[in-house]
């Protein structure tokens, strides 16, 4: 094979992969500073309070657990996860989410809303969407690659609300 035949190759390959794979963070660590936890800390002791004057113990059991956790994770790092897209489903870390579980997806890619992420819908509705940043990923290539097995929804063109509120409040 020539070298002109081996870069042609090569560049089929990368156009036409047959998975593709990037790492993401297990969740979105949003480093709260001194007045967040001021505010949050707060509201945490009033609603404690008021479980507490309305005899519902378990509710000021629950806010403070929450409280704890929220701190808990907040001081260390989100570990590392390899995500996989193939021709047998999503692979993250060691679970598999097989396409026959999916409804659609779709890449909302908007680099100057800072917007880079892929979406998929379960065919269940009472399960949540998945959604994974694209981290540098080619959203061209990834969606030619994810029309082989999934149709694209092209009404999903922004960010979901609730993700749009979550990052505001930095939750």
């Amino acid at each position: 094979m020539s070298k002109k035949n081996k870069k042609m190759a090569a560049k089929e390959a990368n156009l036409n992969p047959e998975k593709i794979t990037w790492q993401i963070k297990d969740y979105e660590h949003k480093g709260h500073d001194k007045k967040w936890y001021i505010i949050a800390g707060l509201i945490a002791l009033i609603l404690i309070a008021y479980s507490i004057f309305t005899h519902n113990y378990l509710f000021a059991l629950l806010i403070l657990m929450a409280a704890v956790l929220i701190y808990v994770l907040d001081q260390e790092e989100p570990m590392l996860i390899d995500l996989t897209i193939s021709g047998s489903g999503i692979h993250l870390g060691q679970k598999t989410i097989t396409y026959e579980r999916l409804k659609d997806f779709a890449v909302v890619f908007r680099p100057n809303d800072n917007i880079r992420n892929l979406y998929f819908d379960y065919k269940n509705t009472a399960r949540h969407r998945l959604s994974f940043p694209l981290n540098g990923t080619d959203p061209l290539i990834l969606r030619r690659f994810l029309l082989k097995y999934l149709p694209e929804n092209l009404e999903r063109t922004d960010a979901p609300l609730s993700e749009g509120l979550a990052k505001m409040l930095k939750l």
